[in-house]
């Protein structure tokens, strides 16, 4: 089966599909097709990510779905979709689509930047960007996106959609800290809150243990404890950690 083929329900979890090959997509091909809902979760402007997203669950047609998809486009130079899409097919834009797209937009060139048209019901929008790809599974409640999850070479737990510079936008509030520790504990969980740690390293043995000396809600709050704990063991220093909420 050639890799621009429909998406079925896959296992949870599934590694998914990656374009960036120009004998992947070639121009007028249907790379993608689902009659789910899909929307625009997250962009990364800093990195150029587009995320659109179909939540497993009751969809507002009244149907049930098991898993979670999400199509990534990167990296992105110009798009004109819609936010909220019903059903979608992702085709690669023919030649002449291609030219009378970039023809209308200033500083968008090179062979490798790819137009990619977006059907949905009654509207054609587009993507222009080098690679797309999609992936099907169950997203975890503390998982910000199928996408975008822990990392050896990031080991800080993952807080926003995707990898980028964090907007703030989806932070929460002190308040909305306390009220997540009242929240079912089923509930998904799709915001966060930094909260400060105070490390230590001291001597062990032929070693050195480092541990965690205490959570704090301000950076203020950290800082005083820190100052206090630095008489004792001079090697303490503070790390911003996300709170899932």
């Amino acid at each position: 089966m050639p890799l621009y083929g429909y998406i079925g329900i896959l296992v949870p979890m599934t590694d998914g599909t990656w374009l960036n090959r120009d004998h992947e997509m070639p121009p007028g091909a249907e790379l993608f097709r689902s009659d789910r809902r899909f929307f625009l979760e997250a962009y990364s402007a800093s990195h150029g990510q587009l995320l659109l997203r179909s939540m497993e669950g009751e969809d507002a047609l009244g149907r049930h779905h098991d898993t979670t998809i999400e199509i990534l486009f990167k990296p992105v130079d110009a798009l004109s979709i819609e936010a909220f899409l019903h059903g979608v097919t992702i085709r690669r834009a023919t030649d002449d689509e291609t030219s009378e797209i970039k023809g209308s937009l200033a500083g968008v060139s090179g062979d490798d930047v790819r137009v990619f048209l977006i059907d949905s019901r009654d509207t054609t929008g587009y993507v222009i960007a080098r690679a797309v790809g999609w992936r099907e599974g169950v997203l975890g409640r503390t998982l910000p996106s199928l996408f975008n999850g822990p990392s050896r070479y990031t080991p800080r737990w993952p807080h926003q959609p995707l990898f980028g510079l964090n907007t703030g936008l989806s932070e929460a509030s002190a308040e909305e800290l306390v009220q997540a520790l009242r929240s079912p504990a089923d509930e998904r969980r799709e915001r966060f809150r930094f909260v400060h740690v105070l490390m230590t390293r001291a001597a062990e043995g032929d070693g050195a243990k480092v541990a965690g000396s205490g959570v704090f809600l301000t950076r203020e709050d950290a800082e005083e404890a820190r100052a206090v704990l630095a008489a004792e063991i001079p090697d303490c220093w503070i790390e911003d950690l996300p709170v899932v909420l």
